[in-house]
């Protein structure tokens, strides 16, 4: 595999048998010469867009939101914690068995935990801050059936900060459909009553996950025929 990381303009690595266009002629020998035509966001864009194709993140999101939708109704969820603890393990071994075979592996560099966080809190603050005040306008805030009402409102809210970054760091509209659908759905089953309190919830993070898991079972099946193996397997190359 090209390794582009130890160079300053290259450090988010190339994807093996994928290296964007822009930079496929520059690119000799492990070397990368960049030019300052070069549109840098959008070469990252591409190998980050390329690096999530086999739709496994979509996948594994989804069975941890069904598992934590149904955790509201029977305790015997709460396995979802194991999900939400292992997945990047399962998805990484998923991943090392069927998609860097055939698309190769790359390596990004680190992102800044402080900084995401800080942005991870004031998203969330503002989501609460927004639903504190829809139900002051239509209810009552010391009422808990009003915000167990508008529960899904609040995590579709919640769901859009990750795949609004995913977009951003992708370029993928596909992420953006997620986070426009994910708002819609709140609003829906906030609206609707249901006969049980969290019945809304738990319809709604079961709908939300179970679209995703078709969503990510289908663009791993496309990416599956999309990249055939050959007869004599490509290395693991993440080792």
């Amino acid at each position: 595999m090209a390794d582009f990381r130890n160079n300053n303009d290259c450090d988010w690595g190339c994807v093996f048998g994928q290296i964007p266009e822009e930079i496929s002629a520059a690119c000799e020998g492990g070397v990368c010469t960049m030019t300052a035509q070069i549109d840098l966001n959008k070469i990252e864009q591409k190998a980050y867009r390329d690096s999530q194709q086999d739709g496994l993140m979509e996948l594994m999101m989804g069975l941890i939101l069904m598992a934590f939708g149904g955790f509201f109704y029977s305790t015997i969820f709460v396995f979802y914690i194991l999900l939400i603890l292992f997945s990047g393990r399962i998805v990484e071994s998923i991943r090392k068995r069927y998609t860097y075979p055939r698309i190769g592996f790359v390596k990004f560099p680190q992102e800044n935990h402080k900084h995401n966080l800080t942005g991870v809190f004031l998203f969330e603050f503002a989501v609460i801050v927004i639903i504190f005040t829809l139900i002051s306008l239509f209810g009552d805030v010391k009422d808990y059936s009003q915000w167990v009402k508008w529960s899904p409102l609040f995590f579709g809210m919640i769901l859009v900060g990750p795949f609004a970054h995913v977009a951003s760091k992708s370029g993928n509209a596909l992420y953006t459909g997620y986070a426009i659908m994910s708002l819609i759905l709140g609003v829906f089953f906030s609206l609707i009553v249901f006969g049980s309190g969290c019945m809304g919830l738990i319809l709604y993070l079961v709908f939300i996950g179970g679209f995703l898991v078709l969503s990510g079972s289908v663009i791993f099946i496309r990416f599956l025929r999309k990249y055939p193996l050959l007869e004599k397997e490509a290395p693991d190359v993440s080792k």
